[in-house]
């Protein structure tokens, strides 16, 4: 690997608020121990050339900012630009992809590749980004692939730890960890998320109930305090109970699916303490918090029904640089 540079971020997962994040309440996003990993050396000249092995994905990008090949790697010219304007003169690059994350899943995958890129191609080119450096490149990356976005994911993959977020705000970064004994299991339903049609769909559904639904709001606000001190304290029971009536809030208001609450059940039955969506719902992921004495038969009896599970704790590391030239 001599002349390669390595780069990493974390995933994340929302904990409490998804969807109820839009009409002002609050949400909790945590950073997860999977990672993206970006190596990257410079080459003679242009193009760049950009590789995935896991997701088979290549494309070549040339010294104008024109980009050919994969989608998977649209927001690579925003990279660059947001480089440029942090004053790096960004030379010809090769730059291969690694991640433990499924893209599309609502997990942060295209925030932690645009961190760790950004962060890998700094050190490249010059000192490597601050961490503020890295999460303001990746949110305009994060501009190209989701239109919107809230700035939660690349905040969280670029600083780790937790964050509670609400709209116009600054995200308030808090350093977070699972109760003794626990973990934090994922399961994918592997359906993809639409996530635009579930934002719309809950929003209509809750404006057509309000001012009933306007309740489930403040309630999810709360439940942020309280999912924060039951973490605090190492109270996991409370964190399952919260995670249970979270997941009925959203899923009343149409952000659920068969494959959704499928897994949330067999979570549930085979011994978590409480499991809900994580994201927008409908497909992508769902969570649950577990007890280490049941973790063997919860894992066992997700893997009956999801393509991808996994045991993770959070509070990881933000985005880091991994090796130097």
């Amino acid at each position: 690997m001599s002349g390669w540079v390595q780069a990493s971020a974390p995933g994340k997962v929302i904990l409490v608020g998804e969807h109820f994040v839009v009409k002002g309440s609050r949400a909790l996003a945590a950073s997860i121990g999977l990672r993206v990993r970006v190596k990257a050396r410079p080459l003679a000249s242009w193009p760049a050339r950009l590789s995935s092995p896991a997701l088979g994905a290549e494309a070549r990008l040339d010294g104008e900012g024109s980009l050919r090949g994969s989608s998977a790697f649209r927001q690579v010219p925003a990279i660059i630009e947001g480089l440029k304007r942090l004053g790096y003169e960004v030379k010809p690059f090769e730059a291969v992809v690694e991640s433990e994350l499924p893209p599309a899943a609502g997990l942060g995958s295209s925030a932690a590749t645009s961190a760790a890129l950004a962060l890998a191609l700094s050190a490249l080119n010059g000192e490597p980004l601050s961490p503020g450096e890295v999460s303001r490149v990746a949110y305009e990356a994060e501009k190209v692939v989701h239109g919107r976005p809230s700035g939660v994911d690349n905040t969280i993959v670029s600083y780790g730890g937790g964050l509670v977020y609400r709209a116009g705000e600054p995200p308030r970064r808090l350093s977070l960890k699972l109760p003794p004994g626990t973990r934090l299991v994922i399961a994918h339903t592997g359906k993809s998320r639409a996530t635009g049609e579930l934002v719309a769909r809950v929003l209509g559904n809750a404006e057509a109930l309000w001012p009933a639904a306007s309740l489930l709001y403040q309630a999810s606000d709360r439940l942020v305090d309280i999912v924060i001190d039951a973490l605090e304290r190492g109270d996991a029971a409370l964190l399952g109970k919260a995670f249970d009536l979270a997941h009925g809030m959203v899923s009343a208001l149409g952000a659920s699916s068969m494959e959704v609450e499928l897994l949330v059940h067999k979570a549930r039955s085979s011994g978590a303490l409480g499991a809900k969506l994580t994201g927008a719902g409908g497909g992508g992921c769902v969570i649950a918090v577990v007890e280490e004495g049941r973790l063997e038969s919860v894992v066992k009896a997700l893997r009956l029904h999801s393509p991808w599970v996994r045991s993770v704790e959070i509070g990881a590391e933000g985005a880091r640089l991994d090796r130097k030239a």
